[in-house]
């Protein structure tokens, strides 16, 4: 089994122990997906990446001007229909959640965070690198 499919059965499996959430989803904090549940579409999953990178980026703003610069820990939008909840989940990773809106916030932040904490070393995601303009 390697480190995907690993991941994606931790997600699987999160998301039918935890009532009220509908898909996970691991992506990079440049916006890039690295591992989803079976109920989004490939597209439907570059789409929450690049939502939740953005909102992200929002939140470290709002840190920044606002706070006390040291950054977002979580973020949450509501939305008619269900919630998005972002918690940072490794080294350059973040973990999205797209719940129901009448889900139990604290239940499904503190199995966000139980997920994070179990497996940290598979949520890292290394910095891309660019390649020098020929």
């Amino acid at each position: 089994m390697t480190t995907e499919q690993t991941l994606e059965s931790l997600l699987e499996a999160l998301r039918h122990r935890t009532p009220g959430i509908r898909h996970l989803l691991v992506l990079s904090k440049d916006g890039l997906k690295m591992s989803f549940t079976s109920g989004l579409t490939v597209d439907q999953a570059d789409h929450l990446s690049a939502i939740s990178a953005g909102v992200q980026s929002l939140s470290l703003s709002a840190s920044a001007e606002f706070g006390d610069a040291i950054g977002s820990g979580q973020a949450m939008v509501e939305f008619r229909g269900g919630l998005l909840l972002i918690v940072p989940a490794g080294e350059g990773a973040h973990l999205a959640v797209i719940a129901e809106e009448d889900a139990d916030v604290g239940v499904v932040a503190h199995n966000m965070n139980g997920l994070v904490e179990q497996v940290g070393g598979f949520l890292t995601a290394a910095p891309r690198r660019t390649e020098p303009a020929t």
